[in-house]
């Protein structure tokens, strides 16, 4: 039996943002034909006409050659990893580059390398786990700005509690109070520090 007409209250396919830059026209001609069926694919023939991109839309992931006139593809990820931290990054490489691609992702300033000439299926895979760990940061920081606002309003709590304005404690409920703001100031603490850590090791 044919199927029906689609809805039109179905939600849109997520086509995750993706910006590729390489000063080689043909090359970014192959990669959008690639990469668009999956993903809306923005692309740029130098680092800095990339990072405008970066100022104007959200990207989540970003892939860039290695060897461009201007920056090389290490140094051009390596400020967008200043600039914009939480966009997954990238690049293409041919095996005289490799050893400074390495030395960029053991310092966590690159997720992975495709070396060229690259496989379509290779690149595809490479992209969908950048996008899975991009997701994965995306929701962990949400989750520590939640915790941070938990313990903001705890503290408020207990000020409130101890000035009176929200009643009054007993001597037991105080040092509850305390005891239970305290451990969740050094609970997001540990956070911070645990997430901190993470964005300096190694990405697999």
């Amino acid at each position: 039996m044919p199927a029906g007409p689609v809805s039109p209250f179905e939600p849109p396919i997520f086509r995750r943002p993706v910006l590729v830059i390489d000063d080689e026209p043909e090359m970014l001609f192959s990669l959008r034909n690639l990469l668009r069926p999956e993903f809306e694919v923005y692309t740029a023939k130098s680092g800095e006409e990339g990072m405008r991109i970066l100022q104007e839309h959200v990207i989540h992931l970003v892939m860039t050659d290695q060897r461009m006139p201007e920056m090389t593809g290490v140094q051009l990820l390596n400020r967008i990893k200043s600039e914009h931290p939480n966009a997954m990054r990238l690049i293409f490489t041919g095996h005289a580059d490799i050893k400074a691609v390495i030395d960029a992702i053991n310092q966590g300033n690159v997720f992975r390398y495709v070396t060229k000439p690259w496989d379509p299926e290779v690149l595809l895979e490479a992209l969908r786990k950048a996008g899975e760990r991009y997701d994965h940061i995306v929701e962990r920081n949400q989750l520590l700005g939640e915790l941070r606002s938990y313990g903001t309003r705890c503290a408020a709590f207990k000020d409130g509690l101890l000035s009176g304005k929200l009643g009054v404690l007993n001597a037991d409920g105080t040092v509850e109070s305390e005891y239970l703001v305290s451990t969740g100031s050094n609970l997001i603490a540990r956070l911070d520090q645990t997430l901190a850590a993470a964005q300096h090791e190694p990405m697999s």
